[in-house]
C-alpha cells in the first residue's frame, strides 16, 4: 500500500511540475493576494470629502466649521451657497457628507429656551462611510456642546457636569482597531481556501481529460490509495503556500501572533487535509478542468461569504447559519482569529476542531464511494 502512494505521489509531481499554468498560480496567487490586500487596506477612514452650507455665517457656526476641519474625520472643502448645490455635490458623489447651518443657529445657541439644530445629509451607497461619519458626527457634537458651554457663565457648571461623567472604553484583542491586524489574517484564510480546493478539484479531472483515469482503474489501487496518493501532493503544495504566507504576515507586515505558533501551524493542516475534501469531491463530479475550476471557485466565494467574514455569522439567518456548519472555512477563520487575536489554547477550539473531524470524514467518505462506482 505504502508502495502504491509513493508511487502515485511521484507520478503527480511529475505531472503537477509539467503543469506550468497551475504552477505559477499556486507559487504566485498567495502571496500577490496578501500583498496587494495589504495596499488596499488602510488605517481606517478619515478626511471624509465633506460641503458645508454655512447660511448662519456667526462665529459659532464657523468655529463648528473649524473643529470639523481640525479633526482627522471630515474634510470640509467645500463651501457651498445653497441647498441646491450641497444637494448636488451629494448626487455626483463628489462628497459623502452635508452640513446645512441655518441662519439662527449661532442665536439658537446661545437661548436658553430655544433649540440650536444643524441638518446633516449622508451618502448612504457608502454604508460604511455613512455610519462611521454619524458616529464621528456624534463624537464632534459632544465636543462643540461642552466647548460652547465652557464659555458661557450659566454653561460653566453644565460643562462640569459633563466632565464628571467620564465614559472610557478599552478594546481588547486589537486595541489599536487595526485593520490590518484583522483583515490580513483573513485574506490568509480566504487564500487557503482556494488552494486547498483548487489543486485536488484538478487532479481527478486532468485524469479524466487526459484518458488516463481509465488505465488507473484496471489497477490494482484502492479508492483510498488513489485519493491518498493524489491528495498527498495537493496537501503538501498547499501547506507549503501557508508557511510562506504566515511568514510574510509576521516578518514583513507585522502582524501580532498572540496565541501558540505550534498550534496554529498543527491546526491549520488538519484543516487543509478537511477542506481538500470538497476539492476531492469535485473532481469525482465534475467531467473537465473547465467545469472543476468553475465549480471550485463557486464554492470558495460561498465559503468566504459564510465564514463571518463579511458579516458575523450571529447575525444570519437562521437557514445560512446552518449551512456555513458544512462550509470548513467557517471553522478555521474560528481557530485562526482565536489563536492570532484573543491567546485561544487547543481546549478553547474544542467546536471548531470536532465540527471540521465530523465534515472531514463525511467529504472523504463521499468521495471514495464515488470513486468506487467509477471502479466497479
Amino acid at each position: 500500500m505504502i508502495y502504491r502512494i509513493g508511487n502515485m505521489l511521484w507520478k503527480e509531481a511529475v505531472q503537477f511540475l509539467r503543469y506550468r499554468l497551475l504552477l505559477i498560480f499556486v507559487l504566485g496567487f498567495p502571496i500577490f493576494n496578501l500583498v496587494s490586500a495589504a495596499g488596499s487596506i488602510g488605517e481606517g477612514i478619515k478626511h471624509i470629502p465633506t460641503a458645508v452650507y454655512d447660511q448662519d455665517t456667526s462665529p459659532d457656526s464657523r468655529r463648528l466649521v473649524r473643529m470639523l476641519d481640525n479633526s482627522r474625520y471630515f474634510a470640509p472643502e467645500y463651501g457651498v451657497d445653497s441647498q441646491a448645490e450641497l444637494e448636488q455635490l451629494l448626487e455626483k458623489g463628489d462628497v459623502k457628507v452635508g452640513i446645512f447651518v441655518p441662519h439662527d443657529f449661532g442665536a439658537a445657541l446661545m437661548s436658553a429656551d430655544r433649540e440650536a439644530a444643524a441638518q446633516v445629509l449622508l451618502d448612504g451607497s457608502e454604508t460604511s462611510t455613512a455610519l462611521l461619519a454619524q458616529v464621528y458626527l456624534e463624537e464632534t457634537a459632544y465636543a462643540y456642546v461642552q466647548q460652547t458651554l465652557e464659555r458661557t457663565s450659566e454653561g460653566g457648571a453644565m460643562a462640569s457636569a459633563l466632565e464628571q461623567v467620564d465614559a472610557r472604553s478599552r478594546v481588547w484583542f486589537n486595541e489599536d482597531l487595526s485593520n490590518k491586524t484583522l483583515d490580513l489574517p483573513d485574506e490568509l484564510a480566504d487564500s487557503l481556501v482556494l488552494l486547498a480546493i483548487f489543486v485536488p478539484a484538478l487532479l481527478i479531472t486532468r485524469e479524466r481529460e487526459a484518458g488516463t483515469l481509465e488505465h488507473l482503474f484496471v489497477t490494482p489501487i484502492r479508492p483510498i490509495e488513489l485519493i491518498v496518493g493524489k491528495g498527498l501532493l495537493a496537501f503538501i503544495v498547499a501547506y507549503l503556500g501557508f508557511l510562506g504566507m504566515l511568514a510574510l504576515l509576521l516578518f514583513h507586515f507585522q502582524i501580532p501572533m498572540q496565541g501558540s505558533l505550534a498550534l496554529l501551524i498543527g491546526l491549520t493542516g488538519y484543516y487543509i487535509l478537511v477542506e481538500m475534501g470538497w476539492g476531492l469531491l469535485i473532481s469525482t463530479i465534475t467531467r473537465t478542468q473547465g467545469q472543476s475550476l468553475m465549480a471550485a471557485y463557486i464554492l470558495c466565494i460561498v465559503q468566504i461569504i459564510f465564514s463571518g467574514r463579511i458579516l458575523p455569522v450571529a447575525y444570519m439567518p437562521q437557514v445560512t447559519q446552518a449551512t456555513s456548519l458544512v462550509m470548513p472555512n467557517r471553522h478555521y477563520t474560528t481557530i485562526l482569529r482565536g489563536i492570532m487575536l484573543k491567546d485561544y489554547a487547543l481546549g478553547d477550539l474544542w467546536s471548531p476542531v470536532i465540527a471540521l473531524g465530523m465534515l472531514g470524514l463525511a467529504l472523504y467518505a463521499i468521495a471514495a464511494l464515488r470513486l468506487q462506482k467509477h471502479l466497479d
